[in-house]
């Protein structure tokens, strides 16, 4: 099964955006996939199910991207700049295709209360805006990392 698969996968088990994406699109050899979606989960849903804060699935890549380029030492400014320059290309590109990187502006709901995240799931917000939004993640993440 392919990464996006992999996304698309978890993200129907009722994981949220930023765990689908992050999880599918980690270095396996550098965490495991229980931490994966544990470190991962607080970034659904707008950050906290905020629904005011980046979409999940802009999370879930941003975190892939850093793993994949990130620094990880004092000398490792290029690492740090490689990464902000890959980020920004994906934030870009997301942007272009879903309008925006938050998350109430992609869902047009703020699913920050109880109320509105159950008009949301009545919506189908879930199934329909949420799940794109993973997919098209993971196919700028194909072409980045």
């Amino acid at each position: 099964m392919n990464r996006k698969d992999k996304a698309i996968t978890y993200f129907k088990q009722s994981f949220n955006c930023s765990q689908a994406v992050f999880t599918a699109f980690r270095q396996e050899d550098a965490i495991d996939e229980k931490a994966a979606l544990r470190l991962s989960t607080v970034f659904g849903a707008g950050v906290a199910c905020t629904g005011t804060g980046l979409c999940g699935a802009v999370s879930g890549a941003l975190m892939a991207i850093s793993m994949k380029y990130g620094r990880q030492d004092v000398c490792g400014v290029d690492a740090k700049l490689k990464t902000y320059e890959m980020a920004k290309i994906f934030m870009d590109d997301f942007k272009t295709a879903q309008g925006s990187c938050i998350c109430e502006d992609i869902i047009k709901i703020n699913i920050g209360t109880q109320e509105n995240l159950k008009k949301a799931a009545d919506m189908k917000i879930f199934e329909t805006k949420c799940l794109e939004a993973v997919k098209i993640s993971a196919d700028l993440l194909e072409k980045i990392l």
